[in-house]
């Protein structure tokens, strides 16, 4: 993950209990988006700052996450004009580490998947992906990502998408917990097995098939092929797969 030390004239202002918090460590911006700003310290913390209200469901899904051991642990999360979430660092090295090694990471990913999904998503806040699509299908707009299509399951226009969509998006379930955006970047290794997820923005209770788009879309972006795709699905366990729901994803996200 990119770190840009921070000089002390261009540190941000954090609330008193953050400063306390980070007082005496470096500081690094170590953002890559335009919605929120995530700093380093280097006493083991990351500081998330985002706009009031929005970092809620994020901090309550991280606390479950590390309450399933599949998660850094959330120090603080201080809600205001502001949204302040602060986390512990995870050890180790993200998974785009591992791409000269694609049978190694695909068993990783599929594995700890396939553990992360036999977590019943009753009673745990929804993730929000399936609102985004029924939204993305009611407002119909002109919109048609390619970037996101899956060369194993292609989706060849705009109106095959939605044909998909309107097809698939009821049968969509929010029946286990999972990640939302199952890219690379987000699962966390050390000592040659994945140790912990982080970015919890769209997590909760959803449809395991979301989360095996999206890590078949990082693995053919990341290794420039899809000729790995069997590796992951087999070792995510075939009987839980339907791969029309996994084009019907693909479809959807295409929707925006």
């Amino acid at each position: 993950m990119r770190k840009v030390f921070l000089e002390e004239e261009k540190r941000p202002v954090f609330p008193e209990g953050i400063r306390r918090m980070v007082q005496g460590s470096a500081l690094y911006d170590s953002s890559c988006g335009d919605t929120a700003r995530v700093y380093y310290a280097d006493k083991g913390l990351y500081v998330k700052e985002a706009a009031g209200g929005s970092l809620c469901h994020e901090a309550e899904m991280g606390r479950i996450f590390h309450a399933h051991h599949l998660g850094p642990e959330v120090v603080l999360y201080l809600p205001g004009e502001k949204d302040y979430l602060v986390t512990r660092e995870v050890e180790g090295q993200d998974l785009c580490h591992l791409l000269d090694n694609p049978l190694l990471l695909c068993r990783q990913m599929g594995e700890k998947l396939r553990l992360l999904h036999s977590i019943p998503g009753d009673g745990m806040p929804r993730s929000p992906s399936l609102s985004f699509y029924r939204q993305g299908v009611q407002e119909n707009k002109e919109t048609f990502e390619k970037y996101v299509m899956l060369e194993r399951f292609p989706v060849a226009c705009r109106e095959e998408a939605l044909s998909l969509a309107r097809a698939y998006l009821p049968g969509l379930q929010q029946d286990v917990l999972i990640h939302g955006d199952a890219c690379l970047p987000n699962m966390m290794m050390k000592n040659g097995k994945i140790v912990s997820f982080i970015d919890f923005a769209v997590s909760g209770a959803g449809d395991r098939h979301i989360d095996l788009f999206w890590a078949l879309w990082s693995l053919q972006f990341n290794l420039k092929t899809e000729k790995y795709a069997d590796d992951f699905l087999d070792a995510y366990g075939r009987a839980d797969v339907d791969e029309e729901k996994i084009r019907a994803v693909s479809a959807l996200e295409a929707l925006g």
